[in-house]
């Protein structure tokens, strides 16, 4: 064993022993990132034989799916043996996920790889086998090469690796291209280079290819058909007909079931396969634009799901009459959208719509606010007057939201206002007719509050005389992509790594609701502009609450620059494993610098 092999050995062994690395080492800062990922995902590391390997009915599936990626690599292959004659490799291919869809190499090669299972349909990532090289530049998105004790399981150890991910016409990796030995390489760098090329080629022919095919379709018959929309053999939107366009083109490079999920458009039969030279290249879809369940004008994020579209229907039933309308929802969940779409399909609609948060004026302004006073009706007071909030929405609509903290006096004087439709100001003797449409919304059941003498039964009855509950986000999931979409078109942001943001974001709790997730959009667009963020990096937009409100007290806030860099360090950090040289690294920023800020903001 040559004295290289005995300090990485070394390394590994006390790694294992200590979860760090000795100070002296030659490491990548990938490798060691990937030994702490691994030791977490509890990776054996005295094993590392892959055993998630597919049935034969599976994997004929799968290599159905790859079939142009398997295509356009073949060739490559066929060029490294010569290049690489005498070397004694192997070449695999995988698919997205890892899967090993191609292994040729010499007999005595592959044969050691099958006691592996370094073979045909096994998974061969990370969390399965432990460090290693194909697994690394799927994650990472980049070539990488791994060699002997670098790996992190044992199975490996005697194998050299060099992999580089395969990326599609959306910048989204589809494949990984690997080069692995059992012996020594001459030049590790020559190898890299000749799969980092060979994968830049490959990708370039996968983006050449696709245009050609969305050409050949749009050419062929199929396009003559104004129903139908074109999409690619997986599934990804091409071509829209032009009735369409307008209202859905934000849907074009997207996959086909976003647009069945997130819109009322129905496919009226089987998707029917377009073929060029025998291979499928994409698929017609025939689709029905369905009549509109109501006809209320809405210019909120609808959402598809049921929960959301009942609160529609009491919306269209009650608009057009002049009721009193009470919204009950969490904090975030939309309530002034839903009053404002009330009062755009209201006879006040030409109105003004005035809105105030009752928890946010003091007690000692409320009055003035909603009533408005005279010429010198108080020290201070303007010399003309003012009007209040309940004379300026005359003709209109005013939304009194979190109306349980309104202060009892002031209760009563409301209910004045609403039982003879005319208001005096403060330090004036004339009434004023009003004639307005009145909303109320609180974030707590208003009933109980009767109930605990909180809140007057008499102004309850008068407001509370059609209640709607509006759905917490956390009910209604389904609406989730529909509203990531909204903020991509208002922000005219489209990023490619746009299906990973959706994946992560569906799943996430928000607990603030609807303004909790644009919040997280916001941030992420902010964050990562021009980057491509990781499954961890975008998990932590979406917990920012428990990340750290166990630490920082009630009066403890941060500024948006402040959660900005937070987000940053935590997400850099998350994707280093918690490794904070190369987190600091990453940053730009020295480890004493890091080590600062990571105590400013309790990390």
């Amino acid at each position: 064993m040559l004295r290289q092999d005995v300090d990485s050995k070394q390394v590994w062994e006390y790694f294992l022993e200590n979860e760090s690395v000795t100070k002296n080492n030659d490491l990548k800062e990938e490798i060691i990132a990937s030994w702490h990922f691994c030791r977490k995902k509890e990776v054996d590391p005295f094993n590392g034989i892959a055993n998630e390997i597919l049935d034969t009915s599976i994997f004929e599936q799968k290599l159905k799916e790859n079939e142009l990626l398997l295509q356009l690599a073949k060739p490559h292959i066929k060029q490294l043996t010569d290049f690489l004659k005498g070397w004694r490799y192997m070449t695999t291919i995988t698919d997205r996920n890892g899967y090993i869809l191609f292994e040729q190499g010499e007999r005595t090669v592959s044969y050691e790889a099958n006691k592996i299972n370094l073979t045909e349909g096994a998974k061969w990532v990370e969390s399965h086998v432990g460090t290693n090289a194909i697994g690394l530049a799927l994650r990472l998105q980049k070539p990488i090469s791994v060699k002997g004790y670098e790996h992190y399981s044992k199975a490996s150890q005697s194998w050299n690796c060099t992999a580089a991910p395969i990326f599609d016409q959306n910048n989204e990796v589809i494949g990984a291209f690997n080069i692995s030995s059992l012996y020594r390489s001459i030049n590790y760098d020559y190898i890299l280079a000749c799969v980092q090329l060979a994968t830049e080629s490959i990708s370039l022919s996968w983006k050449k290819q696709i245009e050609q095919d969305i050409e050949f379709m749009k050419k062929s018959k199929a396009n003559q058909n104004e129903d139908s929309i074109l999409c690619t053999f997986n599934g990804i939107i091409c071509h829209l007909p032009n009735k369409l366009l307008p209202e859905y083109k934000n849907y074009i490079n997207r996959h086909i079931t976003n647009l069945s999920r997130e819109t009322n458009l129905t496919k009226t039969q089987p998707h029917i396969p377009i073929l060029k030279n025998k291979r499928i290249i994409g698929y017609q879809v025939s689709v029905k634009i369905p009549e509109k369940k109501n006809g209320i004008y809405f210019k909120g994020i609808k959402g598809t799901s049921s929960s959301f579209q009942h609160v529609l229907d009491l919306v269209d039933k009650v608009a057009s009459r002049n009721t009193a309308v009470h919204l009950f929802g969490e904090t975030g969940s939309g309530k002034e959208v839903i009053a404002h779409a009330i009062h755009d399909n209201s006879r006040h609609m030409k109105g003004p719509f005035l809105s105030i948060n009752c928890g946010a004026v003091p007690e000692s302004l409320m009055e003035s606010e909603l009533f408005g006073y005279e010429a010198g009706a108080f020290t201070g007071a303007n010399h003309q007057g003012n009007k209040g909030k309940l004379e300026l929405a005359d003709g209109g609509t005013l939304f009194l939201d979190e109306i349980e903290e309104m202060p009892k006096s002031m209760q009563v004087q409301l209910l004045r206002v609403l039982q003879e439709k005319s208001v005096v100001r403060i330090g004036g003797k004339k009434a004023i007719p009003l004639d307005f449409r009145i909303i109320t919304a609180s974030n707590q059941d208003i009933r109980e509050l009767v109930k605990q003498g909180k809140f007057r039964e008499d102004l309850f009855y008068r407001i509370y005389v059609f209640p709607i509950t509006i759905p917490p986000l956390r009910k209604r999931s389904e609406d989730i992509k529909y509203m990531i979409h909204d903020y991509f078109r208002k922000n005219d942001w489209f990023p490619n790594w746009q299906h990973r943001l959706e994946e992560v974001f569906e799943k996430a709790e928000w607990k603030g609701n609807v303004r909790e997730l644009y919040n997280a959009l916001k941030r992420c667009e902010i964050l990562y502009e021009n980057e491509v963020p990781s499954y961890q990096e975008l998990e932590a937009l979406t917990s920012v609450i428990d990340s750290h409100s166990e630490h920082q007290s009630e009066d403890e806030t941060y500024s948006f620059t402040e959660q900005l860099e937070l987000q940053k360090i935590k997400e850099k950090l998350t994707r280093r494993a918690g490794n904070v040289s190369a987190a600091a690294e990453e940053l730009g920023m020295s480890r004493a610098t890091l080590y600062r800020k990571m105590k400013k903001y309790h990390l």
